[in-house]
């Protein structure tokens, strides 16, 4: 009797485990693709863990494939030009603003895939090279001016954004008789300085009436590097002024949403991914994004923006097919509406309803010009890193006016001449 029982539950054991291995089967399809794939980004929080989740969910859909998605974080540029230098990039990697100018030789056009028509007007031309090849996927694209507090706004006696920049720094004036740090700058991390004249810079240099000379000496290499100091000054402006937050030169970003969301901050030179994370602390902020403010006499408000979270595909990655099944993957509407809505920016997409809490905001500026980074457009790679050392130094006083014009001179020449 004891032998029979020990038969029995030996075959249930044996039905059991078969059981479970064919619903393990059955719930697990092989899809076909199998092997290996490298994706790096340089994406932060939230962008990047809603990519990660993307990235999950194409492993889960496909049980033999294995990604490994990897941020650079600040590293990004130094590091991709070495990989660039040694022909041995990510099989997928984000562009950051570059698709055409620094990586289009680099990748595979995308003209053939579907998502390539679906890509938002907005931002067609940023990934688009002269001969007409789709080189990079949007998943998000830029709109950006300047973070700001609406409710400090309201309290310091505004009813309006400030349009100028004179308003801009009565604003900023107004704003700190209350007590509040009016432009938060992480001088850890002097990202936040060369935005602030990445974005000025188009004001300053390409919208006014001597534009077009601007522009065409600064694509020939003859541009008037003395013509830079009002970028810088508008640094040193708000140093001398005070409208800076006392530790601007060593402050941490990962301090810039808390001071945002619990209105200890009015401006911030971000991208509304740094809004997400604020209201991550504080739902009930009421933060919003404005155009940059007008520089010139008459001149309009501007949008800053292009390719945000936008990846391309290796040339020469050995794993092809694969790369190409992520990209589709992640560009279905509801993989792009996920990340659109945790990241809180724009889709690079054109059927994508995604829920963005600045909508109404972006509605009333509907007819302002979108110009793209001043560096991405008018300076040869490699500029932005001089820009973020000018910044801290500048912030710093460790460096003057005419240096910073004289630097920005040097690299410009420099790396002219090496491209």
């Amino acid at each position: 009797m004891k032998r029979f029982l020990v038969i029995m539950l030996c075959a249930l054991c044996v039905i059991g485990f078969a059981t479970a291995g064919g619903a393990k089967d059955s719930s697990s399809k092989d899809s076909g693709l199998h092997g290996s794939l490298t994706v790096a980004t340089n994406a932060s929080s939230p962008t990047f863990d809603a990519v990660e989740h993307i990235v999950e969910l194409f492993m889960e859909e496909n049980p033999g494939v294995d990604v490994e998605y990897t941020t650079y974080g600040s590293d990004y540029e130094n590091l991709m030009k070495a990989r660039m230098a040694a022909n041995d990039l990510p099989d997928v990697f984000a562009t950051h603003g570059w698709a055409v100018n620094r990586y289009a030789e680099y990748l595979m056009p995308l003209n053939d895939l579907e998502l390539s028509t679906r890509i938002a007007p907005a931002v067609i031309d940023t990934v688009t090279t002269d001969d007409g090849s789709i080189v990079a996927m949007p998943v998000t694209m830029e709109q950006s001016g300047m973070i700001y507090n609406k409710a400090i706004l309201r309290e310091a006696g505004w009813d309006h954004v400030p349009r100028t920049i004179d308003e801009f720094f009565q604003c900023c004036e107004d704003v700190k008789a209350l007590g509040v740090t009016p432009v938060y700058i992480t001088g850890k991390d002097t990202r936040n300085q060369a935005n602030l004249m990445d974005i000025m810079a188009v004001s300053i240099l390409i919208t006014c009436n001597d534009a077009g000379d601007n522009a065409e000496a600064l694509y020939n290499g003859t541009f008037d590097w003395s013509k830079w100091a009002p970028v810088s000054s508008l640094i040193t402006e708000l140093r001398d002024r005070g409208l800076l937050n006392v530790d601007a030169t060593t402050a941490d970003p990962i301090y810039t949403q808390e001071k945002l969301a619990f209105g200890e901050a009015m401006f911030n030179f971000n991208n509304q991914a740094a809004i997400t994370s604020a209201w991550e602390l504080n739902p009930d902020a009421e933060l919003s994004m404005m155009p940059v403010p007008g520089f010139h006499e008459d001149d309009e408000q501007i949008w800053i923006g292009g390719e945000r979270e936008c990846y391309g595909i290796w040339k020469d990655t050995p794993n092809k097919e694969l790369a190409i099944a992520f990209l589709e993957f992640m560009a279905r509407p509801e993989n792009v509406k996920y990340v659109c809505d945790t990241a809180g920016m724009p889709a690079g997409f054109i059927d994508i309803d995604s829920e963005q809490k600045l909508s109404e905001d972006y509605a009333a500026f509907a007819d302002l010009k979108i110009y793209p980074y001043f560096d991405r457009e008018w300076l040869p790679s490699g500029m932005w890193a001089t820009m973020r050392t000018i910044g801290g130094a500048l912030t710093a006083g460790e460096m003057s006016v005419e240096e910073s014009c004289n630097t920005m001179r040097d690299s410009y020449l420099s790396l002219m001449a090496q491209q």
